[in-house]
């Protein structure tokens, strides 16, 4: 795999020895960007690797088509291989079967060996894919951490201001009734009731 920028070369030696699934197959993959979509290097890899899997089908099915030309062609050849002279020479019916058997072979050849470089492409790609996938998604979660630590120092902090409201709460209202209790033994419940009556809706 070329060396990738900022690509930790252990992670690179990793890639190299597991055998990566195609991501672009794989819905799981696709579901890690339904909320945010794909970076713009993630599209250019993933447009690179849909493309190779494309020429890989259509090199697939000339392959499949070539050999099952060849076949026919090699069983013309066996059925009228009693046209040959006797000087040993080939009808030119068999001369053109065989000439096409040749050019069949040539493209087949031509097809693995271009078979040989895409898969070698395909992989190569696939892993800048992966890098790029996992260097993204832990981008995501050290962001995520990040305001998961922040959310937990605010409610740490607000629990303990919920805690100094709670304890002044409290004070305030034994602070009250402490003041209530010397008002009334100080004057006496009449006149503290009378004052009840016009501070109590108040007080409340």
């Amino acid at each position: 795999m070329a060396k990738k920028k900022g690509t930790n070369p252990r992670f690179e030696r990793i890639a190299q020895s597991k055998d990566i699934p195609i991501l672009v197959l794989d819905q799981k993959w696709h579901h890690l960007f339904a909320v945010g979509g794909k970076p713009k290097e993630i599209q250019r890899l993933e447009k690179k690797v849909n493309k190779h899997l494309a020429r890989q089908g259509r090199l697939n099915q000339d392959m499949k088509e070539l050999k099952g030309l060849k076949n026919k062609l090699m069983k013309n050849i066996v059925v009228n291989m009693d046209e040959i002279g006797e000087q040993g020479q080939e009808t030119a019916r068999l001369q053109e079967d065989r000439r096409l058997i040749t050019e069949i072979n040539d493209r087949m050849d031509g097809s693995r060996g271009e078979m040989k470089a895409l898969e070698d492409e395909l992989k190569e790609d696939n892993e800048r894919l992966m890098a790029e996938t996992i260097e993204y998604c832990y981008g995501i979660m050290n962001q995520n951490e990040a305001e998961r630590e922040e959310i937990a120092a605010w409610l740490q902090e607000t629990r303990r201001e919920l805690k100094r409201k709670v304890i002044r709460k409290e004070s305030i209202e034994d602070k009250n009734k402490e003041i209530y209790t010397y008002l009334h033994d100080i004057f006496g419940a009449r006149i503290t009731e009378a004052f009840d009556v016009r501070y109590w809706a108040e007080y409340k």
